[in-house]
């Protein structure tokens, strides 16, 4: 955009030209003036497009070239004396690359000072040009006015259109963000789920193979011992009562001992529930699903804490991990995120910052509010803010007092 519209308004005053004054044919035709011209025009148009072309923060490279711009614009423009075709174009060319190049305000700083100095240099042009200064004439007053508000009205107009292009710029990225945000949260919780659902199904599996040897000890035992004492009966010749009574008594009590280990697999089999999502080693989970769809690099520092607190600090340790790398992600665009835990005396601190954009005003949406609600249940509390050197953080402290800790 800055190098089309420098390239319109320098094709503009070259044209002018040449309507204006033709070619050289002799050498009284003055070759010098022309070369002058066209040599100054060149040169204006390739320090436009070197300071638009340079990217990143090369500021000593596009100063230089902005000042290579300057000079193709003194020498070109204050050669001759069409104030209102040649002499304004080099002035449009400038002026509207230099707001569509630069940020707001320093384009408009720049040109300030520009559009003040070509006013100011249209009163002494022998100071720009003195070789060939004999041919600038001074304009009058009114003409230096017009030429003043000309450049003002096209340095309005190029700003708006410059806001208007940033503003669809950002809605166009924004929308782009959220899209990629999406598909990479999406990625990101189905991946975590399949990981959950693992875990559960392993746990499952093992509990599920631990009740049934208890019942293969408790009721396999029960059951041979009667099944012999009932053969060691029915192997008698010479039966005796008292010896019978005595023999049921000891299956009765091993049939009543049997019943009751049963009983007791079963009722711990009917309160078994689903596992929860883990411990603190699902975190770990989350990091590596997260770095590894993601370019975001994330430090986890467990300092001096265990790796199970119980299902419920657990599950809030783990839901607000997780909703604080959506929000660096989706909001912050973040690069980096780091996890710091620090277990005290009767609590335990966990530390979540990211490297991003941060914000001035935090507004509590869903994801935090839910949060702040999870952690004031456990009897903790939740604090958010953007420190002074960007980013965004929060920190959370959970009392164990509330928690009966698995060691």
């Amino acid at each position: 955009m800055p190098i089309l519209t420098a390239a319109v308004f320098l094709s503009a005053a070259v044209i002018n030209f040449y309507f204006r004054y033709g070619v050289p044919h002799t050498a009284s035709d003055r070759p010098f003036f022309f070369y002058n011209f066209y040599f100054s025009a060149a040169l204006c148009f390739g320090g436009l497009c070197g300071f638009s072309l340079v990217t990143g923060n090369s500021v000593i490279k596009r100063l230089g070239f902005l000042l290579v711009a300057l000079a193709g614009v003194f020498c070109g423009a204050y050669s001759v004396n069409d104030y209102y075709t040649v002499n304004l174009c080099f002035y449009c060319a400038f002026v509207s690359s230099v707001i569509l190049v630069f940020q707001f305000p320093k384009n408009l700083y720049i040109c300030t000072i520009s559009v003040t100095g070509f006013i100011l240099f249209l009163f002494h042009p022998y100071i720009v040009t003195p070789a060939w200064g004999s041919f600038f004439q001074t304009p009058q007053p009114e003409q230096i006015v017009l030429i003043a508000l000309i450049l003002i009205f096209l340095s309005g107009l190029t700003a708006s259109i410059r806001f208007i292009l940033d503003k669809n710029k950002n809605t166009y990225e924004t929308i782009e963000h959220l899209n990629q945000v999406g598909t990479t949260m999406l990625l990101f919780n189905h991946r975590l789920q399949e990981y959950v659902k693992n875990t559960g199904e392993e746990a499952v599996k093992k509990d599920r193979l631990r009740f049934t040897s208890d019942l293969h000890d408790s009721c396999g035992y029960v059951f041979t011992n009667i099944i012999a004492i009932s053969e060691a009966a029915i192997s008698w010749s010479d039966p005796d009562f008292q010896k019978m009574r005595e023999t049921f008594k000891l299956i009765q009590k091993q049939a009543h001992d049997g019943l009751k280990r049963t009983r007791e697999t079963l009722y711990m089999i009917r309160e078994l529930r689903e596992p929860e999502s883990g411990n603190i080693e699902t975190i770990f989970e989350m990091k590596s699903i997260l770095e590894e769809i993601t370019d975001i690099k994330i430090n986890i520092e467990t300092g001096n804490i265990q790796y199970n607190y119980g299902p419920d600090i657990n599950r809030i340790l783990i839901r607000i991990v997780q909703e604080a790398f959506t929000n660096s992600v989706r909001h912050g665009k973040a690069t980096c995120i780091s996890i710091g835990f620090w277990e005290l005396q009767d609590s335990i601190e966990m530390t979540v910052r990211d490297n991003g954009i941060g914000a001035q005003e935090i507004v509590k949406g869903i994801g935090l509010a839910g949060m702040e609600e999870r952690v004031k249940q456990a009897g903790g509390s939740l604090e958010t803010f953007s420190p002074l050197d960007g980013g965004f953080c929060l920190r959370v402290s959970i009392p164990l007092i509330r928690e009966k800790i698995n060691v």
